[in-house]
């Protein structure tokens, strides 16, 4: 069953199939081009005729389907399976990498697609079960988490709790290059 979710609020399931039909090179490469590709599982912008429920779409809808790496190898050949499954578990947002997880101590900083629909990462940190930083960024833009972990290493994790603060307001990037050139200080 595929999870089909709109902009506007409309969602459903379909034993529809998006994929269907389609070889493993062409999956491939839209999966390459997906909306975002994460832990085997694939967001796949689709048309207007895909639109959930019984409401007709708005002009600005955005569809998304959602397939888990059994829906999105589904009628292929094992090879070609496979090459599907492997492929699903190099994450991105609109083909911009998602960097893997670091972990410093008990602090881990990792990248996801960001919950919207619009093409964003979701940028967290957390210490042990507590979340220090939760902030959303637009792709494309460069990749912040080295410079997390830099901020983390230069000021600690009560800094990073005051930079997840302030990019709520300005914005991670500029948050964190205010951070980095005052220190902690620039937040307070």
């Amino acid at each position: 069953m595929i999870t089909l979710s709109c902009s506007c609020g409309s969602a459903g399931s379909t034993r529809r199939h998006p994929l269907r039909g389609m070889s493993a090179d062409e999956r491939a490469a839209l999966i390459r081009d997906a909306f975002s590709v994460s832990g085997g599982f694939l967001a796949l912008e689709v048309d207007a005729s895909w639109h959930p429920g019984s409401d007709e779409p708005a002009e600005g809808c955005v569809v998304l389907a959602d397939l888990d790496s059994l829906d999105a190898s589904a009628g292929l050949d094992a090879a070609g399976a496979k090459a599907i499954r492997d492929l699903l578990e190099v994450g991105h947002v609109r083909g911009q990498a998602l960097p893997a997880p670091v972990e410093v101590g008990s602090v881990r900083f990792r990248v996801a697609p960001a919950d919207e629909f619009g093409p964003a990462m979701a940028y967290m940190v957390t210490d042990g079960t507590e979340t220090v930083l939760d902030a959303t960024v637009p792709v494309p833009h460069p990749d912040l988490l080295p410079e997390l972990v830099a901020v983390h290493r230069e000021l600690g994790v009560d800094a990073l709790a005051q930079l997840d603060v302030l990019a709520a307001r300005t914005g991670l990037a500029a948050s964190i290059a205010r951070m980095r050139q005052g220190g902690a200080a620039a937040v307070a």
